[in-house]
């Protein structure tokens, strides 16, 4: 009976050791995912390519279309 208990314990840490690590791989490829979406559409500004890509805060890129000015910061 005890050899059955073990079992059962090693293979519910492993099952939650696996769902763990799974979770983690989704939510960095899910992040991934949609920042490139936001950049893809326009929501967020981009500097550089590949690898060195650094997204512009919206205080350096926010223009005024009309006056010229650019964003106040509060």
């Amino acid at each position: 009976m005890e050899m059955w208990i073990w079992l059962l314990v090693v293979y519910v840490v492993g099952t939650a050791f696996g769902i763990y690590v799974r979770s983690k791989g989704d939510v960095e490829r899910t992040t991934e995912a949609v920042i490139d979406t936001l950049i893809d559409q326009g929501y967020l500004k981009t500097q550089g390519q590949g690898k060195n890509v650094d997204i512009i805060r919206w205080e350096d890129w926010c223009n005024d279309q009309v006056t010229g000015q650019t964003a106040q910061k509060n």
